[in-house]
């Protein structure tokens, strides 16, 4: 199922997601374990039924995930399927690199849409210590979703927001390229905002941790408001 542009919402309802990823999906119990709990406490019935995996491999790239798709696709397959490219992957120095992450795309993209699954691409965002990257990873992932049938969760733009916005918690590790905690429940909350159309206030502060509601608005806040802009392309 091919989505109408890189912008446009999904279609029916996402009550199987997989994420296929690295460190940056794993981080923290993984975005999967944060947006479970988010649907539980938003959506209706507390998402009984709902399942979401993250299937991550360390320091991977994009297409050393595409056997593992391409079997799970003909299992069991997914509502929709989450990729995401190895930090910059993108718009990695080395042709070939990128060239490698666009191929990857679009042999997957066509396996997952011929099962009946929806392709969302995950925008990473920038290191902490390049933000200028972040244009170039946005206009990165809205070229591949375009060209493969898929839409974009706007992770990046949602880190350069809090960033610019000085009001969130530090979103990264301290290496300044992994999601801290603060960052893995913002992508978290993006997506939630992504795959069902709504907003992520009122979700409880992440399971098993001292973020306080405060900060826990804040960011979902800023995930919302980043979905709306990039929906209408603001």
């Amino acid at each position: 199922m091919t989505a109408s542009g890189p912008r446009a919402p999904l279609a029916g309802t996402a009550k199987s997601v997989a994420l296929y990823g690295n460190s940056y999906t794993h981080y923290n119990n993984s975005i999967s374990t944060r947006l479970r709990d988010l649907a539980a406490g938003l959506l209706p019935d507390g998402a009984a039924g709902y399942r979401y995996r993250s299937l991550t491999i360390s320091g991977g790239l994009l297409g050393w995930h595409e056997a593992n798709l391409a079997l799970q696709s003909r299992l069991v397959p997914w509502d929709v399927a989450v990729f995401q490219g190895n930090s910059t992957e993108p718009v990695d120095e080395k042709p070939e690199s990128r060239e490698y992450f666009t191929e990857s795309a679009g042999r997957m993209a066509a396996a997952a849409q011929q099962a009946g699954t929806q392709v969302l691409y995950f925008m990473t965002w920038a290191p902490k210590d390049a933000p200028d990257q972040t244009v170039r990873l946005a206009e990165a992932y809205l070229e591949i979703a375009g060209k493969t049938g898929g839409t974009v969760a706007p992770v990046g733009l949602a880190f350069a927001r809090a960033q610019q916005a000085a009001v969130a918690p530090d979103l990264y590790f301290v290496d300044g390229k992994h999601p801290s905690l603060a960052g893995t429940y913002l992508a978290a909350c993006v997506f939630f905002a992504v795959l069902y159309n709504r907003s992520p206030l009122g979700g409880a502060p992440a399971t098993g941790s001292d973020m306080t509601p405060a900060d826990a608005a804040t960011l979902q806040q800023i995930a919302w408001q980043t979905v709306c802009d990039f929906r209408t392309g603001s």
